[in-house]
């Protein structure tokens, strides 16, 4: 895994899109030339010197409308890309998209392209693509081997959690237990298993495991973390189970500069305005649709908790009936019948919460932080969920790494497992990882994720 500004992100991922720019862009150079060359036949004196530097913007252009059409079928992300290897139907669709994207920015731009390197190029594009996918365990190379002390519980809750959502491609090779009677240190197991990681994750690790034993490991080249560290640079969450309160009041990353904040509020400020110009004409439309859809107000505003526990008014665009809380606050669900037929659209948009842009300009929100909830909920779930209100240590946010990673949920457990990535963000948080958060929720939008 890589870190910048605190972001843990794959390497392996990182190969796999720089060595697929390369093969997209020499392939569909190729491509370009090699089909130019032959629709030319007959022609005389044509010489491709004249057109390469626009084969060359060709070609890039296939790069940059390809891998954004992959990313969109989630192909970066490893598990999906190795199931696709054989099938190919993503990455079909893909290249449908590309051809879109390609043909409305040839349409709009005056390229000086020679008869059939359009063709050419997107056919030797989509086949670098295809080839390079084909040998992708080459590209990103073997799973890295994994062993976890401890069996218990903990050990087997990691293990899982890292075969079924670990960013990189991992193999757990044993789970061993130092308490029952195995005389084992740490370091002869890893060398007996050739582990380049040691997980702690015993259920209680007091006395199981020697701190020099674990240095002499360091000292060899294996990379040793507790299961809260490992966790949170492969899953990108910080797992509560694993958690202890001492992992984060240590934490630096937790201290937040002046120019931080500073830098923080003027980035909000800068994306708020921005939303809010853009969408003008939008909501507009959107205050029509709600008053001729339903009765009642256009918007809709509500108690949440926002930093440090302080209560303040939400606006959204009102998507319910105005009885929808008759009988008391409950869990919003997903194809909620209180929901009106305008709300529906809006839901699956996110549109309803354009408005919040307003708390934004206020400072009330971020635009990235975790989701803002209602005290009545919140006091619940402080009182079942350990560290919930260590969320508060942050502004909400009208997206975040929560409501980008997590499906929506409406249960304690779906408040448990969201806790875990609000976690992370509010340790890790920074303006790089805003802005990636930003660009994941346009595809979320796009496809209606994590709609309710």
């Amino acid at each position: 895994m890589l870190r910048v500004f605190h972001h843990y992100f794959s390497s392996r991922k990182l190969s796999l899109f720089v060595g697929e720019s390369v093969a997209v862009a020499a392939s569909g150079l190729l491509g370009a030339a090699v089909a130019a060359k032959a629709f030319a036949q007959g022609t005389p004196g044509f010489t491709l010197a004249p057109v390469l530097p626009w084969l060359v913007l060709l070609a890039l252009g296939f790069v940059a409308s390809l891998q954004f059409a992959l990313y969109l079928f989630d192909l970066y992300d490893l598990r999906v890309a190795n199931e696709d290897r054989t099938r190919g139907s993503r990455i079909l669709k893909a290249g449908a998209v590309s051809a879109v994207l390609m043909g409305f920015v040839l349409l709009t731009v005056d390229a000086h392209l020679p008869q059939g390197a359009v063709l050419g190029g997107a056919a030797g594009a989509l086949l670098g693509a295809a080839a390079l996918r084909w040998a992708l365990r080459a590209v990103v190379g073997e799973p890295s081997r994994v062993l976890i002390i401890g069996d218990g519980i903990k050990a087997r809750a990691l293990s899982q959690a890292v075969l079924a959502e670990g960013e990189d491609a991992f193999h757990i090779v044993a789970m061993v237990d130092l308490r029952r009677g195995d005389a084992r240190t740490v370091q002869a197991l890893v060398k007996e298993h050739a582990a380049p990681y040691a997980i702690i994750a015993l259920d209680e690790p007091r006395g199981v495991v020697q701190v020099e034993d674990l240095v002499r490991c360091r000292f060899e080249g294996c990379k040793v973390y507790e299961g809260a560290g490992f966790a949170e640079r492969v899953l990108r969450r910080i797992p509560v189970a694993h958690l202890r309160a001492s992992d984060l009041a240590f934490a630096d990353e937790l201290t937040v500069s002046p120019l931080q904040r500073f830098l923080k509020r003027a980035f909000d400020l800068a994306v708020a305005t921005c939303v809010l110009i853009c969408a003008a004409p939008l909501m507009a439309c959107l205050a029509v649709a709600i008053r001729l859809g339903s009765k009642g107000p256009i918007l809709y505003r509500q108690e949440r908790v926002g930093r440090g526990g302080k209560p303040y008014s939400l606006w959204k665009f009102r998507s319910m009936r105005t009885d929808a809380e008759a009988n008391g606050a409950v869990w919003a669900r997903t194809d909620d019948e209180r929901v009106t037929r305008v709300g529906r659209l809006m839901r699956k948009t996110r549109m309803d919460e354009l408005p919040q842009v307003l708390n934004v300009l206020r400072g009330e929100m971020s635009f990235v932080g975790p989701r803002p909830e209602r005290p009545v909920f919140v006091d619940q779930l402080k009182e079942q969920i350990p560290f919930y209100g260590l969320r508060e240590g942050v502004k909400p946010g009208i997206t975040g790494w929560a409501q980008i990673r997590y499906p929506y949920g409406a249960s304690v457990d779906d408040a448990r497992n969201k806790l875990e990535f609000d976690l992370y963000y509010v340790k890790n948080g920074s303006l790089f990882l805003d802005l990636a958060i930003i660009f994941h929720t346009v595809r979320h939008v796009l496809f209606g994720r994590g709609a309710r």
